[in-house]
């Protein structure tokens, strides 16, 4: 008997070729990405296959999309979906349980959706005659995907392509057709991280090329420029902002009155989205732009114009020695438009970028907030600072903000 449990077999479904997976690199850098739906293109009642029933799999009835046993639900290819690219070492952010405003979205830079328009899966239940069991099954399924990819940043679909998956098994498995479905599916998420347009899309150019120099693939943009200096510090902090980006916050300062900012990239990190935080405390939502990791430097622009900015000093840098002014919101939110005092230390070179050393005091929260001179001209931008347990050494520095204007391509009318 066992040998003819075993002989007794459903149809074959169509066959996918499996391909493998282009897994991403440890360490390297990567586009977070969020699955956001996957609608099933099919009529309901449509015929997909064929289940059989019994030990012997006696031909019963043909199998419908949305009718009889075929009911997988979106949660299924969701988990699906995020298992298989975090087996990859894609990174995936998202709350599937969320009910309402997802607080982790803001990290996604690639939405991904799919639809399928093909499904075939014929199944085979031999244990129906114990209780009603379609739980126990054995069989195959296809499904064929046209995936869409959005990008957050462009504001539109940046990547299609159409993968297929199939699963096929002669051993008796608990999950019943949803199994079959959710492996067939697996399937074609796996082909499509071996897709190398997909995964070139993710991979950001630093890490397909290795960090270097070479200019952001921005074109120039044109901004208006901030008046001339206020001529005191105490001024300048009117066009100090903090920017509160996920769980936690960092500084910058409007570079325009057009309504634009400039910040740290480890500040906004993967953030589509950020809130502003004016001088004043008024918060406004900012939509971040441009980014520049290996500079660490970032624009955003803010849903509002006619915001006091801050004027650069682009065409002569700070002498050593001279005195120097940073405005962040360290530590605490409530402790935002702080300024400290100090002078310039020293011009560093580190990799071949330039950073200004300086014993003005900054800490974390600080970062991404304007260094500048006794006029209140911006000539850095906070960046880091050198502690040695956990306090700070008076050994800080700044990107000189003639190089972030540069690397984020901002020209000024």
């Amino acid at each position: 008997m066992l040998v003819l449990l075993q002989g007794c077999a459903t149809e074959s479904v169509q066959k996918a070729e499996v391909k493998t997976a282009r897994a991403i690199p440890s360490g390297a850098g990567a586009k977070p990405i969020q699955f956001r739906r996957i609608v099933v293109k099919m009529r309901r009642g449509e015929p997909i296959g064929k289940s059989q029933l019994g030990p012997f799999c006696a031909p019963l009835e043909t199998l419908e999309w949305r009718g009889g046993r075929v009911n997988i639900t979106d949660d299924e290819f969701t988990e699906t979906f995020r298992e298989e690219l975090r087996n990859a070492n894609y990174p995936v952010v998202g709350d599937p349980n969320a009910l309402f405003d997802d607080p982790s979205t803001w990290k996604a830079e690639l939405l991904v959706a799919g639809l399928i328009n093909k499904i075939e899966a014929n199944a085979c239940f031999p244990s129906i005659a114990i209780g009603g069991n379609f739980r126990d099954v054995k069989g195959g399924a296809f499904i064929r995907v046209n995936w869409q990819i959005f990008g957050q940043l462009e504001r539109k679909v940046v990547y299609e392509t159409t993968t297929e998956g199939s699963y096929e098994t002669t051993e008796i498995k608990s999950g019943g057709l949803s199994m079959l479905l959710t492996n067939a599916f697996a399937v074609a998420v796996q082909n499509l991280l071996a897709d190398p347009g997909f995964h070139n899309l993710v991979l950001r150019p630093e890490a397909q090329k290795g960090a270097t120099l070479t200019e952001p693939a921005y074109p120039p943009i044109l901004l208006d420029a901030a008046p001339m200096a206020s001529g005191s510090v105490a001024n300048a902090r009117v066009g100090a902002v903090t920017v509160l980006a996920g769980a936690g916050h960092g500084s910058g300062f409007v570079v325009s009155p057009s309504g634009y900012v400039i910040t740290n990239y480890h500040v906004v990190k993967e953030a589509r989205f950020v809130k502003v935080r004016l001088a004043n405390g008024r918060e406004i939502l900012g939509d971040v732009v441009r980014t520049d990791s290996v500079r660490d430097v970032a624009l955003i622009k803010t849903a509002e114009s006619n915001l006091p900015s801050l004027s650069l000093r682009l065409n002569t840098s700070p002498n050593v020695g001279e005195e120097v002014y940073a405005i962040g919101t360290p530590l605490l939110e409530k402790l935002d438009v702080t300024v400290t005092r100090g002078i310039v230390s020293a011009y560093r070179d580190e990799g071949g970028l330039k950073y200004i050393q300086s014993d003005v005091q900054i800490h974390q929260g600080a970062s991404g907030g304007p260094l500048v001179d006794k006029d209140g001209r911006v000539v850095g931008i906070s960046v880091m600072a050198l502690m040695r347990g956990g306090v700070s050494q008076n050994l800080n520095f700044f990107v000189p903000i003639s190089d972030a204007v540069s690397r984020l391509r901002i020209d000024f009318k």
